[in-house]
């Protein structure tokens, strides 16, 4: 038995090697659709998931456990990485300049305004 998804024939069990195919062209497919705005990536990523889950509902539950490992860890390794926003950079303020902004605010409010009414 053999189903097709995006133009990919699959087992039933599929192979793992089937499964990253499939992953390496939603992936080609993404990255192509990234290029046209009159594609809404939100929608399109939404469609190619339900493509693979009304194929997956059809498999055994450990069939499934396996299809979803194979395609999310090939999606993963495919991922590109953001060298101009690394993940440490997503820390956030430190303490330190947001009290030393409000020290500022305050001296200059001290300055302008409380200085000139006393």
């Amino acid at each position: 038995m053999t189903t097709t998804i995006d133009g990919f024939n699959f087992s039933v069990p599929p192979q793992e090697n089937e499964v990253v195919g499939l992953a390496q062209f939603h992936r080609k497919q993404l990255d192509d659709a990234i290029f046209h705005q009159e594609i809404h990536l939100g929608d399109y990523c939404l469609a190619q998931r339900k493509r693979v889950y009304d194929f997956t509902k059809t498999l055994s539950f450990e069939d499934k456990r396996k299809f979803y490992r194979v395609y999310d860890g090939e999606l993963k390794r495919l991922a590109d990485d953001d060298d101009l926003h690394p993940a440490h950079a997503e820390g956030g303020l430190s303490l330190f300049a947001v009290f030393l902004a409000l020290a500022i605010i305050a001296l200059i409010l001290y300055f302008a305004v409380i200085r000139t009414i006393i």
